[in-house]
């Protein structure tokens, strides 16, 4: 099932949003795993923040493909940086929602903004977001913020309904296509909370963010091997598949989904750039079980930092 940018299955009116999520938008979004919301976000916002990636000075990660080109780039931490990124990730619309859906005053446990280039835009397999990061419990809550109409040819996402609901096993590959040994696999992962866990400056050390940045970016230029690092696979039952739906969306409109929920993306085979700005956010009550005491930012800021502890669990 494939819903298109002129019917979708879930939408969010003016009414809807200035008293956060009608009870009906939440179960659809327990039942399924994410949620589309109509027109939240300003057209004057998306054209701010994009203005603002041609003068920011912020760590980038570009990962070369095969043939040498870059196929696709990664930007964390815009909104610790900038206010204009703030104001994307603090709309208050959206943040409404977010907390509605979380049940509690929300933060900002990460943010990122991937771009795929025309004609050569890489897609990402299926994955959860949770077996990346240090956060419990793992019911974290993504926002896909698109800064043009985004449909299947552009890279839009792609996911498997109802698939928050259990954990899947994830594998790194080899270039083959074959899973390396679980040790290894599990060794990279404590490389990714050495490093910060989900590209977030908040916690591990500079110097592991910056290995893992020049390993799994701009080393890949070299040594095309090293791309299929930076990628955990889930492995997805093929009688799951079936529930497999593509998610055009309208610049403006935001995708929120669980960070349980199998979610991959298509290839960016049109001629124009793809952005697409990620926020991630967790509940203030949730806790840290990675390495050190971060602070995060507090959702619904716009034009300020504000920064908020957490419980800290060590293990």
């Amino acid at each position: 099932m494939t819903p298109n940018l002129e019917n979708t299955t879930a939408g969010m009116t003016t009414h809807e949003s200035s008293r956060g999520l009608e009870s009906r938008l939440i179960n659809q979004y327990n039942e399924q795993g994410w949620l589309l919301l109509e027109d939240v976000i300003a057209r004057t916002d998306l054209d701010a923040a994009a203005a603002r990636l041609a003068t920011l000075s912020v760590e980038r990660s570009d990962r070369y493909s095969n043939s040498g080109r870059i196929d696709f780039t990664k930007i964390p931490n815009l909104a610790k940086n900038d206010e204009a990124f703030r104001r994307l990730a603090s709309s208050p619309r959206l943040i409404a929602a977010v907390e509605a859906l979380l049940s509690q005053p929300a933060l900002i446990f990460r943010d990122v903004l991937v771009a795929k280039p025309a004609r050569d835009g890489a897609p990402f397999t299926y994955h959860q977001d949770s077996e990346y990061w240090d956060i419990k419990p793992p019911a974290l809550l993504s926002a896909w913020i698109p800064f043009r109409d985004v449909g299947i040819e552009d890279g839009c996402l792609r996911v498997i309904q109802g698939s928050h609901r259990r954990r899947y096993p994830h594998d790194l590959r080899l270039g083959d296509g074959r899973a390396m040994p679980r040790w290894s696999t599990a060794l990279l992962r404590k490389m990714a909370t050495l490093a910060g866990t989900g590209d977030s400056d908040a916690s591990g050390f500079r110097a592991m963010r910056g290995l893992k940045r020049s390993l799994l970016g701009s080393m890949t230029r070299h040594f095309s091997f090293l791309a299929n690092l930076q990628e955990l696979h889930a492995r997805v039952p093929d009688d799951e598949k079936s529930r497999e739906v593509s998610l055009p969306v309208r610049a403006g409109s935001v995708i929120l989904f669980h960070s349980m929920l199998l979610h991959a993306s298509h290839p960016n085979r049109s001629d124009r750039e793809r952005l697409a700005y990620i926020a991630s956010y967790m509940g203030a009550e949730y806790t840290f079980c990675g390495l050190g005491n971060p602070e995060f930012l507090v959702a619904g800021e716009l034009s300020r930092r504000v920064f908020q502890k957490v419980r800290v669990v060590h293990s």
